[in-house]
């Protein structure tokens, strides 16, 4: 069928023209092509690199993540935003912020990133084995990561995951002895490890019990050492509140367990608040807690090619 063409229409991101695609043009010619109202395609390490970017806000820090120099990170997203047909990135000397259509775009280039790398992973799980000790949080291990560690189990069936969790303070230390990567609940904006997401914290007590209305405050929280405990008592204190410690304990499901019973308050991440619990805060009269962040902390000594692959994995999957 010498000469087949068909036509396509793509509206989205600059693109409203309908499109001539060439059986026999390769998509390295169709990427060289400037006449108007051609479809180009996005080389995926475009992508990533917009992607990174954003991720570390900033091309110097981007640069250094993959390895490139500034100016070539510069030409990179000049290149995409030409494929675009419009500005990605707001650039002044002190900000980098994604215009309307970057933010919109932000979310499909990750979602490209993440399928392409998991395809390449498919493609190469036979050849990837070996263990991963990786530390985390008790909330997050039970409800956050066990959907993503068996999408990675499915593409890396080799891949032994061996999972500890603790206090963040306490996993940290052993970064790089015990563990291969940590991901740590951490104050927003220390700027440390790779933030993923962003955790409000709150104050939470059972929904099916009144909440207690004299001083001192009664308080399920986690041992000494935990930083949700120090928050609690610091904010607490500002407030100049009385409280007592009535249930304390190593295992955030006993604590969670122990305020829903309406024992005592304690705090929560709201996205991680156990069954039986309210989220109460200022309304009620109590002090506002400092906004948490979950970074992955990976260990300074070089990783295996099979803790590479999660760190990266976790990354594509968590990233907000």
């Amino acid at each position: 069928m010498k000469g087949f063409s068909f036509f396509a229409r793509e509206r989205r991101f600059g693109f409203d023209e309908r499109l001539p695609c060439h059986r026999r043009e390769t998509g390295s010619a169709r990427d060289r092509r400037t006449v108007k109202g051609m479809l180009r395609n996005i080389d995926i390490d475009l992508l990533r690199t917009f992607v990174t970017v954003v991720q570390l806000k900033g091309f110097t820090k981007a640069g250094g993540a993959l390895g490139r120099t500034q100016s070539t990170i510069s030409m990179q997203i000049r290149h995409l935003e030409e494929i675009a047909g419009q500005p990605l990135l707001d650039r002044s000397p002190q900000h980098l912020t994604l215009t309307r259509r970057g933010e919109e775009f932000l979310g499909y280039a990750r979602r490209i990133v993440a399928l392409h790398d998991e395809a390449l992973g498919v493609l190469a799980s036979k050849k990837l084995s070996g263990s991963v000790r990786i530390a985390v949080m008790d909330d997050y291990a039970t409800f956050i990561l066990p959907r993503t560690l068996a999408q990675f189990a499915r593409i890396y069936p080799d891949v032994e995951l061996e999972v500890t969790t603790g206090f963040t303070r306490d996993l940290l230390q052993h970064l790089g002895g015990d563990y291969d990567l940590v991901l740590a609940t951490q104050q927003a904006g220390t700027g440390r490890g790779t933030v993923l997401r962003t955790e409000q914290t709150s104050w939470a007590f059972s929904d099916s019990h009144a909440l207690p209305s004299t001083d001192p405050l009664p308080l399920a929280l986690l041992k000494a050492g935990n930083m949700f405990r120090e928050w609690a008592l610091e904010s607490l204190n500002a407030a100049q509140r009385s409280w007592r410690i009535v249930f304390s304990s190593s295992s955030i499901s006993a604590v969670e367990a122990a305020a829903a019973a309406g024992m005592a308050l304690t705090v929560v991440k709201k996205r991680t608040a156990g069954i039986g619990l309210q989220l109460i805060g200022e309304p009620e009269g109590l002090p506002m807690l400092p906004a948490a962040e979950i970074a992955l902390h990976v260990s300074p000594n070089k990783l295996p090619m099979a803790g590479q692959a999660l760190a990266d994995f976790l990354i594509a999957e968590l990233k907000e």
